[in-house]
């Protein structure tokens, strides 16, 4: 039966253990939705790999789906399976069918583009009519499932240009809308600089890509939620858009955004006020796009606390009686659960005061809302590892305020849990069976620094607005980017300037630049010594000085462990049932401290959760009831992507993407589908 969108077990099956269910699947079980379904719950009711078997599986097939990407390749799709045939994407972006049983080739389609690593796909069909889209860059591709020949009546001849105005920033699109009857729902991704374009969510016309509706969640001067914006700060700001993706209860007609930080970030003079609809969760009618209820977790954000993944649709029990929710995982570690009709929340959230900024013109709000559940811990602790590695933070972290919700300052905040979380993209697992998420979590510090540019346009200021955060502020890089520093001994001018234009491996187009500003940006990274020719003032802005972690001296985190989780939630209570070390660092793979991981789990009826995600290649499946883990083998390269699970002609597949590349190298073009031998399929 379905309730609330939400495919459940009849009752009577709630009380049964897994063991208790028959191995009886269905000829084909498709996972034709991103995350399994709208209500993304990464749940499969397939039940014929179970704990007692599931250390059989076997490599069934593997495909190379072609060219790795230039500058550190990565590939993040979830694949979708419809009746047999698997779709998904090269981490070049080129489309692909394959048969799911063998991997044998069906068709391509090459994009000819290198847009943003991709998540997943989506697929519509319409009586004979089957569509499969996509997005590459700024780009929707639309492509005829049968024969992987774009659909001319979609757009231009198959692809419809996502961006509002030809005059944006940067621009694109690297996760799923939702498909709902005849629309495409679609977020977007945008810079986190004053160049970021203002967030909004569209609905498309499946067959043409006209736009059917739109919802600004950056508010218009004068609509809904810009009277929490300072007057002005609306026109200065960007962001507040869905960048990870959305779900959909299809019964209410319900769909539930998360929401990024206002932009500029870190440094928010210009954007003063709370900035709805940020870092919110936004309830609105799908068949209109209008408003129901929203929900803010984050008040003028300053620490990049974006909504990191789509919300999770469950179900819980208090007082007997079943509750339909919707679950909220941040990167701060915490857990929201709202009721899907009203907005309520579920667990107890209390207000803390906030701290005030000493950067002139910054106000940073005055409390700030806390969920009771958290499934990290919420303060740094010092590394014990060994006497370098405390003496190595120890000095890092000296200068750093330590204070939780200290706002960034030119000496650097300590925070914790870092940029990535807590939770992030992957997203969690809802398993019926006693109601509980399954999420996967890391814990390592982050420090945030800001540094003074002059007020207008130089050299150093166009750097610092579109490239320090992943370059850092003197060009030597940091977790999110590459050591610029003697750029010239491998580089061009030109081949510099390409490089801005077209970007490479994780690094986006930086197209919306005009020659002036990509002039600057190179003459910048190629001379960083060099004075501007005209100091524009003596008023001083700040810029971010990079993505930097609490890191110790062999790069390991520089707090104590774990470093990364597999947790069990119990939604009734949100008490941890079982939490478990998850992953390792291949430098140091005796730890056994967990890790940094970036994907999801998916869980089956019969109780096995499967995921990838850690950067020591393993791919892995656990027991749902303790943690315990069932069975691994290890990739060619880091499974970053969410697994599927299927079955054709009554055989049971779980496959996932190793692409690697994200931590390091290496990196793969690899798909890898497994199952039981064939004996014991048939049992």
């Amino acid at each position: 039966m379905k309730i609330a969108g939400i495919l459940t077990l009849p009752l009577i099956l709630l009380s049964c253990t897994p063991e208790s269910i028959g191995t009886d699947i269905p000829s084909n079980s498709n996972w034709d939705t991103y995350l399994g379904d709208n209500a993304r719950t990464h749940y499969s009711p397939l039940t014929q790999i179970t704990r007692n078997n599931v250390e059989q599986l076997e490599l069934a097939w593997s495909y190379d789906s072609g060219e790795l990407r230039e500058g550190g390749s990565t590939m993040y799709t979830s694949p979708l399976v419809v009746d047999g045939v698997l779709y998904s994407l090269s981490p070049k972006l080129v489309a692909f069918a394959l048969n799911a049983a063998t991997g044998e080739e069906i068709w391509r389609y090459d994009t000819g583009g290198n847009g943003a690593p991709q998540r997943g796909l989506m697929w519509w069909q319409e009586g004979n009519e089957r569509r499969l889209i996509y997005a590459a860059g700024r780009e929707l591709i639309a492509l005829d499932a049968g024969t992987g020949e774009p659909v001319e009546s979609f757009g231009e001849d198959g692809r419809l240009d996502l961006r509002p105005s030809a005059d944006v920033g940067p621009f694109f699109t690297s996760v799923p809308g939702i498909v709902f009857e005849n629309m495409l729902i679609m977020g977007f991704s945008t810079s986190e600089s004053s160049t970021s374009h203002a967030g909004m969510i569209r609905a498309f016309d499946v067959r043409t890509g006209a736009e059917i509706w739109r919802f600004n969640s950056l508010p218009l001067t004068g609509g809904l939620g810009s009277d929490t914006w300072e007057e002005g700060a609306l026109l200065n700001s960007g962001g507040a858009n869905n960048w990870t993706g959305m779900t959909l209860d299809e019964e209410r007609g319900m769909l539930f955004i998360p929401t990024g930080s206002a932009t500029p970030d870190f440094y928010g003079a210009s954007r003063k006020g709370d900035n709805l609809f940020a870092n919110s969760l936004v309830a609105l009618d799908v068949h209109t796009g209008s408003y129901r209820w929203h929900y803010q977790t984050i008040r003028h954000d300053l620490w990049d606390r974006d909504l990191p993944s789509p919300p999770t649709l469950v179900q819980l029990e208090r007082n007997g009686v079943l509750v339909d929710g919707v679950a909220v995982t941040t990167k701060s570690g915490h857990l929201f659960l709202f009721n899907r009709d009203t907005g309520e929340s579920l667990y107890d959230i209390y207000e803390v005061d906030g701290i005030a900024s000493t950067l002139p013109g910054e106000q940073a709000a005055d409390s700030q809302p806390v969920s009771s559940v958290a499934f990290t811990r919420q303060e740094f602790e010092m590394t014990t590892r060994n006497q370098e590695a405390i003496d190595h933070v120890t000095e890092v972290v000296a200068p750093l305020d330590q204070r939780p919700w200290a706002p960034p300052t030119t000496a650097g905040i300590l925070f914790y849990p870092s940029y990535d979380g807590g939770a992030e993209w992957g997203g969690s697992a809802y398993d019926p069976n006693g109601h509980k998420l399954i999420l996967n979590a890391q814990e390592i510090g982050g420090i945030i620094r800001l540094f003074e540019i002059p007020v207008g346009f130089s050299n150093r200021g166009v750097f610092a607005e579109n490239c320090a955060g992943c370059h850092g502020e003197n060009l030597a890089g940091t977790d999110r980017g590459v050591d610029l520093t003697g750029i010239t001994d491998r580089l061009s001018t030109a081949e510099t300037r390409e490089l801005i234009v077209e970007g490479r491996g994780a690094m986006p187009s930086f197209d919306s630049l005009d020659q002036v500003e990509i002039n600057a940006v190179v003459s910048y990274i190629r001379n960083p010594e060099q004075e501007d020719a005209d100091q524009p003032s003596t008023e001083i802005d700040y810029a971010f000085a990079g993505y930097l972690r609490v890191r110790d001296h062999e790069a390991l985190p520089g707090n104590t462990p774990p470093w990364g989780t597999l947790n069990s939630i119990d939604l009734a209570t949100g008490e941890i049932d079982w939490q478990v070390n998850f992953g390792n660092y291949p430098s140091h793979p005796d730890l056994d401290y967990g890790a940094e991981s970036y994907g999801g789990p998916v869980v089956t009826e019969s109780g096995v959760i499967f995921i990838g995600a850690t950067p020591d290649r393993m791919f892995r499946a656990y027991d749902s009831v303790d943690g315990s883990i069932l069975w691994s083998t290890e990739l060619p390269a880091a499974g970053f992507a969410t697994p599927a699970v299927y079955s054709v002609d009554g055989q049971q597949f779980v496959v996932i993407a190793a692409g690697g590349g994200r931590m390091g190298p290496p990196s793969s073009s690899q798909y890898l589908a497994y199952s039981l031998p064939n004996n014991e399929n048939d049992n």
